[in-house]
């Protein structure tokens, strides 16, 4: 009998073993207040000057972007405010924006405690997702521009992506 248990447990618990592995693969971007780490492989696009914001393809297409810049660079920042008292000034500063220039946004979540909100704004083409949040000195700014994942899935990936990062 106990070779049987020991068979039948080598069968159900090898398959879960093998495919909940956690990803080892990762690709780094550097910015100029040190590196973001981000899991999977992803190839760099380009990077934009304005936003220091660095894109990034993935194989199945999915365009993300990270940025990491100082908090005290932005206008908004105000040094006797929280972090995440900064965060929302972040977030209506450019959301604020994104309406201006006839964006429609929405704001999905926010988490006090862990100091970020993630939003959206629709381009006319795809909704894109943003992370933006706090990690000591500077701001994370986190995208995902795709149509191959749900908002769900968006959300998720940028909340693993700032946890990953958060310092």
């Amino acid at each position: 009998m106990s070779k049987f248990t020991s068979i039948v447990v080598l069968f159900f618990f090898l398959p879960n073993f093998i495919f909940c592995q956690a990803t080892t693969d990762f690709s780094n971007v550097k910015t100029p207040t040190g590196d973001v780490k981000i899991p999977g492989s992803w190839e760099q696009m380009n990077t934009t000057n304005d936003s220091g914001q660095t894109f990034l393809k993935n194989s199945e297409g999915v365009i993300i972007a990270v940025a990491q810049n100082p908090k005290k660079a932005y206008s908004f920042f105000k040094s006797n405010k929280s972090d995440f008292e900064n965060v929302k000034l972040f977030y209506v500063w450019d959301s604020d924006y994104m309406k201006e220039s006839k964006f429609k946004t929405d704001k999905i979540k926010e988490n006090s405690k862990s100091e970020y909100i993630i939003w959206k704004y629709n381009d006319g083409k795809l909704d894109n997702v943003f992370l933006f949040g706090s990690t000591k000195d500077n701001f994370l700014n986190l995208l995902v521009c795709t149509n191959a994942w749900d908002e769900d899935k968006k959300v998720l990936f940028l909340e693993n992506l700032y946890q990953l990062n958060k310092l």
